[in-house]
């Protein structure tokens, strides 16, 4: 850190490590930096005995992270935890008071947060304007009373006179006991606001929907509503407290899908033997879209299983409680030692699934589909393949489709190119969601499934590669998946599967994986969907800039008549849409007509149903508008109201994106603005008389541009009626080559970083 920053807007985030923490400070760190907090703005602090391992964790992420060595902080042994009540979590504790007070001297905003807290966005902005009416800021724990009950593992302190009185009150108090026993500091602050009210007035109480304790890990589990809701939770981060132990800790924030290192533990571990007499796997049956009779699809996973000894495999059913089913003639198929579970108001088979894992004791997990047809020797064949191969933790099935209809013959057609591609050197490996296993501690640490339909084994199965966990196929057996005759259902699957990643997007924590696993969403891409409104003030700033630069009008003119198909409303393209799969599927299903053209329908009805959900999705999803200052580093380029952005890229392990050669920012209005764009001379030669910034219904922006690659806009924003107004960005067109046939990108600015400053 250079100097004192100003940290009204920049707060410093500060931890304190002892030795054997480690792995849970390299998680906090690669949650803030993901969520988009910079390396210079984080402090941690440690005994001198965990100096080595904290640099060590640290220049894993950054050398601009400072560590703090401070020989009053209490020293641990490697393998010593303080639990909750502990004498030495009160020392740890009291210590981290201390190191608090000592820092709020040095830095004007201090936050201070535990290392089990797992970071899904960054709140520093948020927690600034907090400070600015509030100097004391407390997360709470979630109980029902007042005034809440506080964590002292997330704090906001501005430096001020309250501040200072409630740290060295605090210290006082250090010294008292309770019956003997140390008060911790938790205990001592929450006797302090019960004894006096006053200070109220000075604390803010952090909304817990937006920094969420232990006990609301519900909260991001991603539950379906029942219906329609207007918008949804956005939580900074979540504390994983209300549970005692690490590896408890762990566990909860690897449900959360924030514990984002993987430390190895079952990296090389081979299958875990079970007892003797135990199954080795269980098969997980979701009652959903069984095509059939339940029984009927139950019996062909025991009685026809005649290859395996029964007890080497147990059959856990799930079925929602809203689902009507017999389960008298169920329970005349299933064993003993089988189950039949009922989850309340459950809507998707991942919950299904998710539940049934949860009942299974075997430590292999077997995922299906409630309509595949098993080989008789489908479960030999699996325990068998477990027993070569120990070192083995995620397989699929071989799947079989039938072929005597015309939907079967095209599913058939369709799943073949589709996996023949997930095996390509180029790509990654997904799970076949109807039929795959995973060894069970792989799944307590990279699951549960999340509740995005059809999305959710494929976005477990991006989890699965990030983690280097190979997927497996199973050599000499498998199912026959029995494909609906009505094209319906696949129209319908394959909207599911849409709605879910377009879900997942919204709620990722981490754009960078997002992106890399998933592409860019559709507001972003070679290919963009781009909004009436829009694609309009695009064409308007194309126009007033060929107006200004006559010798550059027959290229702007050009880039604006690509826009022309964009000027129809989202909603009006997605009506056309879904009257052209309705049509298709009418042909498909009723008229006689040649493979060749069937297939052509039926490819064609795919990207209709893909593209029509997306301009839905879109309709509901405006990206917000850049209203207040901030700096955006290229994966976060796409959460903002910045439309014509190329795919995620590298140069150097550096990410970046390129605009298109005219772009949308939009920003509030009736400002004075600076917006600095990060190009790193990744395009030689751009000069400022090249690029072109047209404040829609204002002035021009001023355009400078220096030897370090940095162009600077300064503009006036005109004032509109909505409080937000708009800058098209426009730069000399670049086109790529064409590759294999396909027209290569149209490039504008090489975008490392955006950074914007009101006035």
């Amino acid at each position: 850190m250079n100097g004192r920053p100003d940290t009204t807007t920049t707060p410093i985030v500060a931890m304190l490590c002892t030795r054997g923490m480690e792995a849970f400070l390299s998680n906090a760190l690669s949650g803030m930096l993901r969520a988009g907090i910079a390396p210079g703005q984080v402090l941690v602090a440690c005994p001198p005995n965990a100096e080595d391992g904290v640099r060590r964790a640290v220049s894993e992420h950054s050398l601009d992270i400072a560590v703090l060595p401070d020989a009053s902080l209490p020293a641990t042994a490697d393998d010593q935890y303080a639990g909750f009540g502990s004498a030495e979590f009160s020392d740890i504790s009291w210590a981290k008071i201390a190191l608090i007070r000592r820092l709020v001297d040095a830095h004007e905003h201090i936050v201070y947060a535990d290392l089990d807290i797992g970071w899904l966005r960054n709140p520093l902005p948020y927690l600034a304007e907090v400070a600015r009416q509030y100097p004391i800021a407390f997360q709470t724990e979630g109980l029902p009373r007042f005034p809440p009950a506080i964590c002292c593992g997330l704090i906001s302190l501005r430096r001020s006179d309250r501040t200072i009185e409630l740290l060295d009150t605090l210290l006082v108090q250090s010294r008292q006991s309770d019956h003997g026993k140390r008060i911790d500091d938790q205990a001592a602050c929450q006797q302090l606001i019960a004894r006096d009210a006053t200070w109220l007035k000075d604390i803010y109480f952090l909304p817990e929907a937006l920094f969420v304790n232990g006990l609301g890990y519900p909260l991001l589990q991603h539950a379906v509503a029942p219906v329609a809701m207007e918008h949804e939770l956005q939580p900074y981060l979540f504390h994983a407290n209300w549970t005692v132990g690490l590896e408890s800790k762990r566990k909860l924030l690897a449900a959360v899908h924030c514990w984002f290192v993987d430390d190895g533990a079952t990296s090389d571990m081979a299958t875990p033997a079970p007892a003797a007499g135990a199954p080795i796997v269980a098969v997980l049956y979701p009652v959903f879209d069984v095509r059939g009779d339940v029984a009927d699809h139950v019996r062909a996973w025991i009685d026809r299983q005649v290859q395996i000894a029964p007890k080497h495999f147990q059959i856990i059913v799930a079925a929602s409680t809203e689902t009507a089913i017999d389960e008298a003639a169920l329970r005349r198929v299933l064993r003993p030692w089988d189950l039949l579970v009922r989850v309340p108001n459950a809507r998707q088979d991942t919950e299904l699934w998710n539940a049934a894992a949860s009942a299974a004791t075997a430590p292999w997990l077997l995922f299906v589909e409630a309509h595949g047809r098993p080989e008789s020797d489908a479960l030999a064949a699996l325990t068998a393949w477990i027993a070569a191969n120990p070192d083995k933790r995620a397989c699929n099935f071989q799947i079989r489709n039938p072929d005597d209809y015309r939907v079967a013959r095209l599913m058939k057609r369709w799943f073949a190119q589709i996996q023949q591609g997930w095996v390509q050197p180029t790509t990654w490996r997904r799970l076949h969601r109807t039929a795959y296993a995973l060894r069970r501690d792989v799944f307590d640490r990279v699951g549960p499934l999340d509740r995005f339909g059809q999305f959710g084994p494929p976005l477990l199965s991006a989890r699965l590669h990030q983690r280097n966990i190979a997927i497996a196929t199973l050599p000499n057996s498998g199912l026959l998946h029995e494909d609906s005759p009505d094209i319906t259902v696949h129209i319908d699957d394959t909207a599911d599967y849409v709605r879910g990643e377009l879900a997942a997007r919204t709620a990722a924590s981490d754009a960078e994986f997002f992106e890399t696993y998933f592409g860019p969403s559709p507001f972003h891409g070679t290919n963009p969907i781009v909004p009436a409104g829009a694609a309009l003030r695009l064409a308007r700033g194309l126009l007033a800039a060929a107006w200004r630069q006559p010798g550059a009008a027959a290229s702007l003119l050009r880039q604006a008549l690509r826009l022309l198909p964009s000027l129809v409303p989202l909603r009006v393209r997605q009506a056309w849409l879904t009257a052209m799969i309705r049509l298709d599927a009418f042909l498909l299903m009723r008229l006689p007509l040649s493979g060749a053209l069937t297939w052509t329908l039926f490819r064609d009805s795919h990207g209709y149903i893909v593209r029509a959900e997306q301009m839905k999705w879109m309709a509901s999803n405006a990206l917000p508008p850049l209203v207040e200052s901030q700096d955006i580093g290229a994966v976060a380029l796409t959460r903002h109201a910045i439309t014509s952005l190329h795919a995620l890229e590298y140069v150097g392990g550096t990410p970046l994106r390129w605009t298109h050669p005219a772009c949308l920012l939009r920003l509030a209005a009736g400002r004075k603005v600076t917006v600095k764009l990060e190009t790193r001379n990744l395009r030689p030669g751009l000069a400022a008389h090249h690029l072109q910034a047209v404040a829609l219904g204002g002035k021009p922006a001023t355009i400078e541009v220096d030897a370090d690659g940095r162009a600077w806009l300064r503009v006036e924003t005109p004032s509109t009626a909505s409080g937000i107004a708009d800058l098209v960005l426009i730069a000399p067109e670049l086109v790529e080559p064409a590759v294999a046939g396909e027209p290569g990108r149209r490039l504008g600015l090489p975008l490392f970083g955006v950074s914007v400053e009101f006035g």
